[in-house]
């Protein structure tokens, strides 16, 4: 549970209760708690007394009249008309035998209003609480004033500016709680001299400053909540003069220093928090042993060094243990088995070494062991099987050997097991199928080696298995059939084989389906329930075409089966109904025919990836609808939500490898396929593209001007294709190209001499005829070819394949100095050959000024 939460959670719990308590009361039965405070509903006093005091009424008066919203009419009777019967208003609380008003108690009535300065008039005022309201403004000084105020209130307000140091006059206060509001400055070193306060809440403030030595002198401090404030500096050794301090939390500062010893001194603490600060140095050795009553020790998310002092073994009454997310180093102290009622050990995010100690088995009521993250070898020890309270165990991200012990298989209460990202061997236990209450078995990144076992189909709580990057061998078990709340199952990169079992057809939950990286085969026949939103089984032998059963799942976003052998025309699949898809890659198939027109319905496609397949015709004109090509918003995930299993994508010859591909990244690859035609000028109003690969195909015509338009574009690749004309000069508005290539075509005149092209070399334009002139290739003015050669209207698929035999003869000639003459000669001959047309744009001499 999120620790602010919690806190709040225990906040509200307590003042709910008194609220409660408060409300509940009759007039003539009060809670034992404000008993001794004397108040009373002064309705059993005698009529001639039932006369207000006029300088409290109107202190009263002028409370309401601030007021600005009171939607539960809770003041209703608050009224200068129903001035005798003051002691009758709701939450107004009066001393008995008199008409003097001692209390006003008004929590969770939704009002709303400054706090006037009167209040300072109600002289014999012990109880203000006006928690759970939204007052805003700032606390009246004018409290001051009550030097009979035992109870101060104001927790869950919309309170701002400082905490008066007047209210130090009210020498007996014993509460004082102002926590969540927005309070500001310095808390008061006036409160030093508040000798009778038991309780200081001032948590989930703004406040800053150090924490005053003088609190040192409440002696009769029991709570000091400080918390999630802005506070500076060290703690206050003085603190240790607090013998009857209970609880100190002091988590979610800016405090720095060390941590001072003589908070051992402290015996009577239940609770000490000092979390998520700035504090270094070493935990404290001495005295650890004196605090006998510490239920909860928390020095988590901060920067302690050295070694966890074994003298915490001797805290018999630690119930939780934090000391996560430091610079601890050395091992895990064995005497921590003595703290027998133990139920959090969270020491994660350490530099922790040598074994987890076989004495951790000694605590039967161990419920969350966090280990994860450090530097821990050797085994997971076999009395580990003893903790059979164990309801969470991490000990993923270390370096552990050996086999997963079978006596895992006796915690019978374990709900997640994470012993992924070490060196554990052998195969998965089968005992681990008798964890019936067990949600999340997570063990990728092992060397974890055999078959799945069967066992694991008896795990009927199962929601999230990850057993990827391991060894693992044969078939997905049938029986995980079985595990029908399941909706993460992720085998990723094993040596798995075989079908899809078309059991897992019974997984109606399941959400995320990974196989890829494996040797599955055969035909997708599985049922996919409609709640399938990620499947991914890229790099595999799967073979045929995709179930029919996709059409139902209207809910996913990521379908990834490229590097596999599907065949036949996409525009069968089953995917016109999947509008949430974000994510296709097909790549790396045998799919043919036209890019189905059904694509330009799913419009919060991001990533579209059909490269090395077969598909011909032209790039259809609809692409241009794909909204989530132009407008990021469209796909509703944030700009730093992370799709994962993206295969690799290849740009000329390279491959990138996008295991996470941000939401906000665009991809659009349709690479070495044989699509024909001009490239259509819409694709320039596919605004935030950052990658456009359309290499290796068949396409002719001019580069469109519009590309120029995309401004994110990073990655640009149109080699090896029939392109002709000049490469237009809007190209050198895009800025953040990283990848640029228009090798292997047609290209003729000046290259554009924009920044970011200008960073790239000759590779980015190899193949082109010479005409092609401009940095990094020779300079137009020295270009005197007035001809060139025709494009070929045939294109291979590798990347000199793409080069028509005739057009890479010339070149070799041309490199040579072959005379202009012999040039002629040539380019006749290849006319004859290939018949192709000749290319627009060429530079001669007579226009040599123009190429330059």
């Amino acid at each position: 549970m999120n620790r602010r939460m919690l806190c709040l959670g225990l906040a509200l719990a307590l003042t709910l209760t008194t609220a409660t308590a408060i409300q509940n009361a009759n007039t003539s039965s009060l809670p034992r708690f404000f008993e001794r405070f004397s108040l009373t509903k002064d309705h059993m006093l005698p009529p001639e007394q039932n006369g207000a005091d006029r300088r409290d009424l109107e202190a009263l008066i002028s409370f309401k009249n601030g007021i600005t919203a009171d939607p539960m009419r809770a003041l209703s009777t608050w009224t200068s008309t129903n001035s005798e019967n003051v002691c009758f208003w709701r939450g107004v609380w009066c001393r008995k035998h008199s008409k003097r008003v001692v209390a006003i108690i008004l929590p969770q009535l939704e009002l709303e209003g400054t706090m006037s300065p009167s209040i300072g008039n109600l002289s014999l005022l012990r109880i203000l609480n006006l928690s759970f309201n939204s007052f805003k403004g700032r606390i009246p000084p004018e409290l001051g004033q009550l030097k009979a105020l035992r109870i101060l209130d104001f927790v869950f307000n919309g309170l701002e500016g400082s905490i008066p140091k007047t209210l130090a006059n009210c020498s007996h206060l014993q509460w004082i709680r102002l926590s969540y509001n927005y309070l500001t400055g310095s808390i008061p070193a006036e409160f030093g001299g508040l000798g009778k306060l038991k309780k200081l809440r001032l948590s989930y403030n703004h406040l800053s400053g150090s924490i005053p030595n003088s609190l040192g002198n409440c002696t009769s401090l029991l709570y000091l909540i400080l918390d999630s404030n802005y506070l500076t500096g060290t703690i206050p050794k003085a603190i240790g003069e607090l013998r009857s301090l209970e609880q100190l939390l002091l988590f979610d500062n800016n405090l720095t220093g060390t941590i001072p010893p003589e908070i051992g001194n402290c015996t009577s603490l239940t609770f000490l928090s000092l979390t998520n600060n700035l504090l270094t140095g070493e935990i404290p050795e001495a005295n650890n042993g004196e605090l006998k009553s510490l239920r909860s020790l928390a020095l988590n998310a901060n920067y302690l060094t050295g070694k966890i002092p074994k003298s915490i073994g001797e805290l018999k009454s630690l119930g939780s243990l934090y000391l996560n997310e430091n610079n601890l180093f050395g091992p895990i102290p064995p005497e921590l088995g003595n703290c027998t009622i133990l139920l959090s050990l969270c020491l994660q995010n350490n530099h922790l070494t040598g074994k987890i100690p076989k004495a951790l088995g000694e605590l039967k009521t161990l419920s969350n062991v966090y280990l994860y993250r450090n530097d821990l070898t050797g085994a997971i020890p076999l009395q580990l099987g003893n903790c059979t309270s164990l309801f969470i165990l991490i000990l993923n991200d270390n370096y552990l050997t050996g086999k997963i012990p079978e006596a895992i298989g006796e915690l019978k209460s374990l709900v997640y097991l994470y012993l992924n990202g070490n060196n554990l061997t052998g195969p998965i236990p089968y005992s681990i199928g008798k964890l019936s209450s067990l949600s999340e078995l997570i063990l990728y990144n092992n060397k974890l080696s055999k078959s799945i076992p069967e066992s694991l189909g008896e795990l009927i709580s199962l929601q999230k298995l990850d057993a990827s990057n391991n060894q693992l061998t044969g078939n997905i078990p049938p029986s995980l059939g079985n595990c029908k709340h399941v909706t993460d199952l992720v085998l990723t990169d094993n040596f798995l084989f075989g079908k899809i079992p078309p059991t897992l057809s019974n997984c109606t939950a399941l959400k995320r389906l990974k196989l890829s990286s494996n040797s599955f085969n055969g035909d997708v026949e599985i049922q996919f329930s409609s709640s399938i939103q990620v499947l991914s089984a890229h790099s595999n032998n799967f073979s045929g075409t995709l179930s029919a059963s996709l059409v139902n799942c209207t809910q996913l976003t990521l379908l990834d089966f490229s590097k596999n052998r599907l065949v036949g025309e996409l525009s069968s699949y089953p995917l016109a109904n999947c509008l949430e898809l974000r994510v296709i890659s097909l790549s790396s198939n045998e799919l043919k025919g036209d890019i189905p027109l059904w694509i330009t319905n799913l419009s919060r496609l991001q990533v579209l990836d059909l490269s090395n397949n077969k598909f011909g015709g032209r790039i259809p004109s609809t692409l241009e609808d794909l909204k989530g090509f132009k407008d990021p918003k469209v796909s509703q995930l944030g700009a730093t939500t992370l799709y994962e299993d993206i295969p690799a994508i290849k740009i000329k010859g390279f491959e990138y490898r996008l295991e996470y591909v941000l939401a906000a990244n665009t991809i659009l690859d349709l690479s070495n396929n044989n699509l024909k035609g001009e490239i259509p000028p819409y694709i320039g109003n596919l605004s935030q593209l950052r990658l456009l690969n359309l290499s290796g195909n068949q396409l002719e015509g001019v580069i469109p001007a519009s590309l120029g338009q995309i401004e994110p574009l990073e990655q640009f690749d149109l080699s090896q294709n029939s392109l002709n004309g000049e490469i237009p000069q809007e190209l050198s508005l895009l800025s953040k190209l990283s990848y640029w290539n228009v090798s292997f075509n047609q290209l003729c005149g000046p290259i554009p001499a924009g920044k970011q092209l200008m960073t790239f070399d000759e590779r980015s334009y190899q193949g082109n005829p010479k005409c092609l002139c401009g940095y990094p290739l020779e300079s137009c003015k020295q270009n005197k070819s007035s001809t060139v050669p025709s494009p070929s209207k045939t294109v291979g698929k590798s990347v000199w394949s793409k080069v028509d035999e005739h057009i890479s003869l010339i070149a070799v000639g041309l490199g040579f100095g072959i005379g202009l003459g012999g040039i002629m000669i040539w380019w006749d001959r290849l006319l004859h050959i290939m018949r192709g047309p000749k290319i627009r744009g060429l530079c001669t001499s007579a226009d040599s000024q123009t190429c330059s």
